[in-house]
């Protein structure tokens, strides 16, 4: 093989492993999570997404060692289904972003699984317990009436770039691949005012919802400072035309 060819083969080759590219914000480009990309990804969810989102920050995951690394350990395996999305700055290369999916398949019971773990950790699993709680409510295959949907199970920003379009981005890019993949429903779980707000916004409507005030366990409300406007998690989800 001469060197042109050489150079043309290791240029294709290049090609077909890049991350594929979605539209982007002016500030980020979103493209696919490769494996590469895992760990840095991690710490984003781990330093902002732990800090941050409302059940995590109500039972101090943080201070459970247990239950961060139990949930981190779940996180890279739903990363591994390859379908995941990172943001990354256009000045710095890093990832201010991050959309953790998966393809949940009725036939597979993808979102059941979950329910048969012991998960490690105390915090985790107070955390887990309403998740499946409402995933259990909301039965989504028979909502959606399809055998499998595109779910999101986690969106972080970077608390820097929050409010720049940037979670809006990658929910509509969300979207974007489960149409790419034949998909017709798009769901996930928003624990916040804000995430709620913003689903509404690109369509996506109501389908359960469990009051923080209203989960009691032994007695007591595991979610019982959840901070302002945030009163519930809800499992929300869009429809896409075949």
């Amino acid at each position: 093989m001469n060197e042109e060819k050489k150079n043309d083969f290791i240029e294709m080759e290049a090609r077909m492993y890049a991350p594929l590219e979605w539209d982007s914000p002016a500030i980020c480009k979103i493209q696919d999570l490769k494996e590469a990309h895992y760990d840095e990804a991690l710490r984003l969810i781990k330093h902002h997404f732990f800090r941050e989102e409302p059940m995590c920050k109500t039972v101090a995951l943080l201070q459970d060692e247990t239950s961060v690394n139990s949930y981190l350990d779940f996180i890279r395996t739903w990363m591994k289904d390859t379908t995941s999305l990172v943001a990354l700055s256009l000045t710095s290369g890093r990832i201010i972003g991050v959309a953790v999916t998966q393809i949940n398949s009725n036939l597979d019971k993808s979102d059941v699984y979950n329910r048969v773990q012991n998960f490690e950790g105390d915090a985790l699993e107070k955390i887990m317990g309403l998740i499946n709680a409402l995933i259990k409510q909301s039965n989504a295959y028979k909502e959606f009436d399809c055998e499998i949907y595109f779910r999101v199970h986690v969106l972080c920003v970077h608390p820097s770039y929050q409010q720049k379009g940037i979670g809006a981005a990658l929910l509509k890019v969300c979207i974007q691949v489960a149409s790419k993949f034949d998909i017709l429903a798009v769901g996930a779980i928003f624990t916040s005012g804000l995430s709620q707000s913003l689903a509404l916004k690109l369509g996506f409507r109501l389908i359960a919802e469990i009051r923080y005030s209203r989960w009691v366990v032994e007695d007591r409300v595991v979610f019982d400072d959840t901070g302002k406007g945030n009163y519930s998690a809800a499992f929300m989800g869009i429809k896409i035309p075949s």
